[in-house]
Parts: C-alpha cells; structure tokens; sequence
C-alpha cells in the first residue's frame, strides 16, 4: 500500500495546525495520526516546528476519528508550546 499523506489543516492560536490518518494495516480499520504543526503559511510536508504521531498503542476505528484525535492532541500541543 503506497503511503500517502492526506493532511487536514486548521488554525488554532495563530498556528498551522496540519493532522494526517495512517492505516496502521492494509484492512483500514485501524489508524493512526501524524502532527506537523508550523507558522502559518508553511507546507504541511516540509519541516516543521513541532511534529508527533499518536504514539502509543492505541488504534481508531476509522481515519475520521484519527483526525480528531490528533487535532485535540496538536491543540494540546500548542497550548503548551504557547504557554
């Protein structure tokens, strides 16, 4: 399966906040999330300031709710970067 990035961006605090599902397994019912997160305007796929996937062992059902999770854990991140 060819690795693809299907970034979602949303601003939060004046931050790019940028949020990619990964299939953990070639069935798609279990996924993951990469983080970028950058100053506005920067490319999704370039270097970025902050970047983290969900890294632990936990899987979602769905690429949807991949996405939710890892913007609620970018906006974390941010808060405390900003903090």
């Amino acid at each position: 399966m060819a690795n693809t990035q299907d970034w979602h961006t949303e601003e939060y605090r004046g931050i790019e906040v940028h949020v990619s599902p990964q299939p953990r397994d070639d069935s798609g019912t279990s996924w993951d999330y990469t983080i970028r997160i950058a100053e506005r305007g920067e490319d999704a796929g370039s270097a970025s300031e902050l970047s983290a996937s969900s890294g632990d062992d936990r899987d979602f059902p769905s690429a949807d709710a991949a996405v939710e999770a890892g913007f609620k854990k970018a906006y974390e991140m941010v808060d405390a970067m900003l903090a």
